[in-house]
């Protein structure tokens, strides 16, 4: 990828993520990282407070990067994956998996309407 091209796709997925963040005041962050783990853009809420520290961000990244991709090899016998919901005692995280590329989006643990805010962070993503 061309650094033009990068700079195309850093720009798109940051719109997004300001996007998504404006959803709701319960989304902490929005990020968007490659099939590595490497960070392509996120927001944090202004006034939130990182739960991770730099380090813990890429280890978690990376984790999730390497399960994301085990997940798209089911693909074919157990359809394309929609989103994946890990729930914490302190935050909920929503995943969506979409070419190579995983948005990640924190959420307050109080927050009880997932399945609005999945709808309106999908239809965001998708969006070209």
């Amino acid at each position: 990828m061309n650094s033009q091209s990068w700079t195309k796709t850093v720009t798109q997925n940051r719109i997004k993520c300001e996007k998504i963040i404006a959803i709701s005041k319960d989304i902490r962050y929005a990020g968007v990282f490659n099939e590595y783990g490497r960070t392509i853009s996120g927001k944090i809420r202004p006034g939130i407070k990182p739960i991770f520290s730099p380090d813990a961000v890429r280890h978690e990244f990376f984790a999730i990067a390497s399960m994301m991709r085990l997940r798209e090899k089911t693909s074919k016998t157990l359809g394309v994956l929609d989103f994946i919901s890990i729930i914490h005692k302190k935050i909920n995280i929503l995943l969506f998996y979409k070419n190579g590329i995983t948005y990640y989006v924190t959420i307050n643990k109080k927050n009880n309407s997932n399945t609005i805010l999945v709808k309106k962070i999908k239809k965001i993503i998708t969006q070209v």
